[in-house]
């Protein structure tokens, strides 16, 4: 077994992200909210994190999505959200946009629907085809009404399905951006944009100077439609944190992103969740060819953590959260179902691995390390070996049927999250007559890096 140097090297930092901070740092709060987080994007998965958050959508289900300019490519596709609109019986709720392009009309914007694919899975409704209305808001600092598509009154639910990722002009759309801009009227999208000014699409646009109005008008907007589905309970929200590009999908032509897909998010607290994006964002472990400073310089050239910040000032939610991965007790179940001997969930996928013993850690050390740097994993059995090759590919959560106490230790060591299903003073050989070899040879080992440099030398 030939570890690359750069192994030994890796551990002397163990899991250690380059830390990067938002320029402001998050409000406390006495209330936490709940983020619910997968690393695996697909269809079943974001079915399982709509499920996590334990609020079933009832009655009419309005899904709302952006279905992207024309040209574009990074809006969630039709065949990862079909099985959760389906499964719902949801149906696609879209607005006009306030910019020229190929939505902001109605025959341009059902064009671009039927071109991106939706109506081949599903109802879609033009919210304002048939004209707006007002509802009220709370905080009438710089808007005094939402105006919203006439066809939010036909909903009782909605899911607020978000493409996480950057934007122009707010500096990152999440679902407070889905749900302030993207549920307004083409008017009503005006109205935010100046900050009050004007609901003219033509005007507006000469009324953009008031940055932070614009930011807390979006605010006040999101808080208008949480308050209009029962002051948050016909609503639920969850981010799609993947093609990472610093643009809106509004934009026909966006620049490709620079950073991996993070995963999925999901909470029913809007503030919480997209500030647990952003600091997904910027705590990123950024290396050559997957970086995150592109977007991190977009958000904060934007001030756009100031959505977020007059969210919460408002009431809208809270900044303080803890995330609560859903991934652990599923994977080992399929490891477990499935014969396999390793799974590795991160950057959106889940790779599966059959070899024993520690070879397949081996293997992705030595020719994707980037598959470890923060991955959630699930092993089998989990020894003292394993747990060093572990912590030193980066790995940030584990779980497994059975682990030695060792092991175990070494992760609290490393401040990694395990769960097993069984503890044991020792892995056994394959003859169960003995300590596992590889284990044996690290029994005085008391550090990682100790541990590596045992592995290294067993050549």
């Amino acid at each position: 077994m030939k570890l690359l140097p750069f192994l030994l090297a890796a551990v002397t930092t163990m899991v250690g992200c380059t830390q990067k901070t938002v320029e402001q740092q998050p409000v406390q709060s006495s209330d936490t909210a709940v983020v619910y987080m997968t690393q695996e994007i697909s269809p079943a998965a974001l079915v399982r994190i709509y499920e996590a958050l334990g609020k079933p959508a009832t009655g009419r289900v309005a899904v709302k999505i952006s279905t992207g300019e024309a040209g574009g490519h990074n809006y969630l596709k039709p065949e990862l959200i079909r099985q959760l609109v389906n499964g719902v019986n949801g149906t696609i709720v879209e607005c006009n946009t306030a910019y020229a392009g190929r939505r902001n009309t109605t025959e341009a914007h059902w064009q671009t629907i039927r071109d991106h694919g939706f109506l081949d899975i599903a109802t879609v409704d033009l919210m304002d085809e048939e004209g707006d209305f007002t509802i009220p808001v709370q905080d009438s600092t710089w808007i005094h009404y939402d105006r919203v598509g006439t066809h939010l009154k036909n909903y009782d639910f909605m899911i607020n399905l978000a493409h996480f990722k950057g934007h122009a002009m707010g500096g990152f759309g999440g679902v407070l951006k889905n749900q302030s801009i993207g549920v307004a009227s083409a008017a009503g999208k005006a109205y935010i944009h100046s900050a009050g000014i004007t609901e003219d699409v033509v005007e507006t646009w000469s009324h953009t100077g008031n940055q932070d109005g614009f930011l807390e008008s979006m605010a006040a907007a999101a808080q208008a439609v949480h308050n209009y589905f029962g002051s948050g309970e016909k609503i639920l929200y969850i981010n799609v944190v993947n093609n990472l590009s610093v643009d809106c999908d509004c934009d026909s032509h966006p620049a490709a992103p620079e950073m991996s897909d993070i995963g999925i998010l999901a909470s029913l607290d809007p503030v919480a969740l997209d500030q647990a994006c952003v600091d997904l964002v910027f705590n990123y472990p950024s290396q050559d060819g997957d970086d995150a400073s592109a977007l991190i310089e977009r958000i904060n050239s934007r001030h756009g953590i100031h959505t977020i910040e007059h969210a919460a000032k408002i009431g809208l939610g809270t900044r303080t959260y803890r995330i609560v991965s859903i991934d652990g007790e599923q994977m080992l179940n399929q490891l477990n179902a499935n014969s396999l001997s390793l799974l590795v969930r991160n950057h959106g996928l889940t790779t599966q691995h059959e070899n024993r013993g520690v070879q397949d850690l081996l293997t992705l050390i030595q020719n994707d390390p980037k598959r470890l740097k923060g991955a959630v994993v699930a092993d089998k059995i989990i020894g003292k070996a394993a747990a060093a090759l572990m912590i030193a590919g980066g790995v940030k959560e584990v779980h497994t049927n059975i682990i030695c106490t060792p092991a175990r230790e070494l992760f609290e060591n490393a401040d990694v999250v395990v769960k097993a299903r069984e503890e044991v003073p020792m892995i056994l050989n394959r003859d169960q007559t003995g300590q596992c070899p590889i284990d044996s040879r690290l029994n005085d080992a008391a550090t990682v890096e100790e541990c590596v440099a045992i592995l290294q030398e067993m050549n």
